[in-house]
C-alpha cells in the first residue's frame, strides 16, 4: 500500500454524491430553461421549453382584440390553451399537466399559467389530467 491514511496528500473522492454531483460541486445549479427537441433530455434543474411552449406563451400572452370585453378576452384564451394542449400527445399532456400543477421557479410557461385565475387553472388542470380518458374515448369510437 503506498498511501497512508497519515500522508499529507489529501485525495479527492470519486464518486458522486446522491444529487448526482461531484463532491465539492456547489449543491445547486443555476436553472435556466433549455431549448430541447426530446423531452427525454430533461435535466434535474433545468426545465426543457420545446416549440409547444412558445405557442402556448404566445397565447397567454396576447392581448385582448379590438372591442373584446376582459371576460370574453380571457375565455378566448382560455378555449386557445384547451385546444392547443389537446394536439399534444397524452405524454406530454401528463408531463405539461405534472410541469403546471407544481411549477419550478425557472419555468416560464409554469409562471405565466400560474398568473390565470384558479378557477381557469383548475378547469385547464383538469382537461390536461383527462387527456387518457379522451384518447380511450376516441380510440373507442373508431
Amino acid at each position: 500500500m503506498s498511501e497512508s491514511i497519515f500522508s499529507p496528500q489529501v485525495r479527492t473522492p470519486t464518486r458522486a454524491n446522491p444529487r448526482g454531483l461531484p463532491h465539492g460541486a456547489p449543491a445547486a445549479l443555476p436553472c435556466a430553461p433549455v431549448l430541447a427537441a426530446e423531452p427525454a433530455t430533461l435535466h434535474t434543474c433545468m426545465t426543457v421549453a420545446s416549440a409547444s411552449d412558445a405557442a402556448l406563451i404566445s397565447i397567454l400572452d396576447a392581448p385582448l382584440r379590438h372591442g373584446e370585453t376582459a371576460r370574453e378576452g380571457f375565455l378566448r384564451k382560455e378555449a386557445e390553451l384547451r385546444a392547443a394542449f389537446g394536439t399534444l400527445p397524452v405524454a406530454a399532456q401528463r408531463a405539461l399537466h405534472a410541469r403546471l400543477s407544481s411549477p419550478s421557479s425557472g419555468d416560464a410557461l409554469a409562471t405565466k399559467f400560474a398568473g390565470m385565475t384558479a378557477d381557469r387553472r383548475t378547469r385547464l388542470l383538469t382537461y390536461l389530467a383527462d387527456a387518457r380518458r379522451r384518447e380511450a374515448l376516441a380510440a373507442a369510437k373508431r
